[in-house]
């Protein structure tokens, strides 16, 4: 059993600094007051992603930006607490448009995690910390008709992030849990459109997402049961137990679904969300917004001993998360700064099945907002942008 209390965390800025010095020094100052002045809304999102996943962390940028370089850079640094615990990353994202109306990135996140490990309720917890690098984004967007009010969106989200990070001593390894760990271990492909609206003194963006994850494995086994490892304890009689159909689920080249080597099974699901930018007080930019994320079924983890191999349905699964958006853009034609704040509204967790603990469907019930958490979680985001070279 794993419980989550008391996550403290400090903010790793580390990335923060490269990008932003090099758009001070490097950015092209007078084009980009021009373009902002003539295109007021060419920036709008920043991030051209948004539909990755139902994490409150993921703050959209709604603003002016600035643009006009060769690349274009962005950071993004966010903090999520709630009443047991804390997520805060710092995602720096590199874009560059190949052609007027396309636009291709790049996100590196850099994330900070502690929690608290029990495996059972008979033993003590404790806190454990993990942090680095997460899983990177590859987006890509192009405008379409006639005023380029329609934007398609591919985003791939790549397993860079470290899944199987473990605890312990020797024979009694643990592997921490999935809310703990830095990546997914899984590929995820979000096709997405979005509609912006300008107004006389503002601007509406609707934009929705279908992500859904799925896995490779460039070895063709995996390695972390079919191998000499000193991880597990008599690998290859475990590997003969297995039968035909079971060892099917670790001797692949790709899975079209989110299954991880480790039995993490991550659902497909939609996001859509709905911003409205507010643009009547000059050098100023207030935004305002919702988005839904809803999985198109339940999340699996795996065990939690690094000796067995034992996944079965998360008992914490969500069945739907809102985050309430506002954000506030203090334009400026060489870097702008954005200030946002996200309210994060989860579903209620549903009672797994106490004679069976594999039955999804008591999981899979929609619930009430969690009243736990209903005033506690809460997404806190500074951000800058410059353009370069």
């Amino acid at each position: 059993m794993i419980t989550l209390t008391s996550r403290k965390l400090k903010l790793l800025w580390g990335m923060a600094g490269i990008p932003l010095l090099a758009g001070i020094y490097l950015s092209l100052r007078q084009d980009n007051a021009t373009i902002s002045a003539t295109t007021p809304w060419q920036c709008v999102g920043g991030c051209g992603a948004g539909g990755s996943g139902g994490t409150g962390a993921d703050v959209k940028w709604i603003g002016t930006g600035v643009s006009g370089g060769l690349i274009d850079a962005e950071v993004m640094g966010s903090s999520t607490i709630g009443e047991n615990f804390r997520y805060q990353q710092v995602k720096t994202r590199l874009s560059w448009k190949p052609t007027w109306t396309t636009n291709l990135g790049l996100t590196v996140p850099i994330v900070s995690k502690i929690g608290t490990l029990q495996p059972k309720t008979n033993l003590d917890d404790k806190s454990e910390m993990a942090g680095g690098l997460a899983d990177i984004i590859i987006d890509f967007s192009k405008n379409v008709g006639m005023e380029g009010q329609y934007s398609v969106m591919f985003n791939l989200t790549v397993p860079t992030g470290q899944y199987d990070i473990k605890r312990g001593r020797e024979q009694e390894m643990l592997y921490l849990p999935t809310t703990l760990q830095r990546g997914g271990g899984v590929y995820n492909a979000s096709l997405g459109l979005s509609r912006t609206k300008d107004l006389e003194k503002g601007l509406w963006v609707f934009e929705a997402y279908y992500n859904h994850p799925f896995a490779i494995n460039f070895h063709g086994k995996n390695q972390l049961v079919n191998s000499k490892s000193d991880q597990y304890n008599d690998v290859n009689a475990r590997w003969d137990l297995l039968s035909s159909e079971q060892k099917k689920r670790f001797e692949y080249g790709f899975k079209p679904y989110g299954e991880n080597d480790l039995g993490g099974y991550t659902p497909p699901s939609i996001t859509a969300a709905v911003y409205f930018g507010y643009r009547g007080i000059e050098h100023y930019v207030h935004s305002f917004g919702a988005k839904v994320w809803v999985p198109f079924g339940v999340a699996w983890i795996p065990d939690f001993s690094a000796s067995s191999y034992n996944p079965s349905p998360d008992p914490d699964n969500k069945t739907w998360s809102i985050t309430l958006h506002y954000g506030l853009e203090f334009s400026r034609s060489e870097y702008p700064i954005y200030l946002a704040i996200n309210k994060v509204i989860i579903s209620g967790s549903n009672k797994n099945n106490m004679k069976n603990a594999f039955d999804e469907r008591a999981l899979a019930k929609w619930r009430t907002p969690d009243l736990k958490d209903l005033l506690n979680m809460w997404t806190f985001a500074i951000g800058i942008k410059t353009t370069m070279f």
